[in-house]
């Protein structure tokens, strides 16, 4: 799906329907938000927690080494 598919299906939505989308869509982006606060806040105990915590934030190893250390 590109994103013209994209315009097009929401073009074809009413107000309500639109405002119904927007609003699950700030939920998921507060639950995703609260989650990695919540990861953030525990520390890693192996490899793979420092990669999901890292994938959480948006950042790979590296980015979430330099972000830690600026903390």
């Amino acid at each position: 799906m590109n994103k013209k598919d994209i315009f097009e299906s929401l073009a074809s939505l009413s107000i309500e329907q639109l405002n119904k989308l927007h609003l699950k869509i700030e939920q998921k982006v507060a639950e995703k938000k609260a989650r990695a606060q919540r990861l953030s806040s525990v520390p890693p105990r192996n490899q793979s927690d420092l990669e999901q915590l890292a994938s959480h934030q948006g950042l790979d190893l590296s980015g979430l080494m330099r972000e830690i250390s600026k903390r």
